[in-house]
């Protein structure tokens, strides 16, 4: 059963553009990742520094090695997006079965 990932971020005031930038850095060794058939980031209309990174992956398995990866293998890609998120804030992570 195919799992959606979605994670809502609140980047630091101004900083949607960079984070745009880095996330597109991401997007690019993610999409060809075993599982993935959804790696996009969408941006709020009513707050721009609100942004939500939809994801979609053939199963559960996959998407675990996936972020599994993404802390051992792209680190320096991931920290690049954690930087740029709003001091004190933690984003929210949901997943969701189709």
């Amino acid at each position: 059963m195919a799992i959606r990932h979605i994670v809502t971020i609140r980047v630091a005031s101004g900083r949607a553009a960079e984070f745009t930038a880095a996330f597109d850095a991401l997007r690019a060794v993610t999409l060809p990742e075993p599982g993935c058939e959804q790696y996009e980031l969408f941006q709020s209309h009513s707050d721009p520094d609100i942004l939500v990174i939809l994801e979609r992956w053939t199963d559960r398995e996959l998407l675990h090695r996936h972020m599994t990866g993404e802390r051992d293998g792209n680190a320096a890609l991931v920290d690049a997006l954690v930087r740029l998120w709003a001091p004190g804030t933690t984003p929210q992570v949901e997943q969701f079965e189709d």
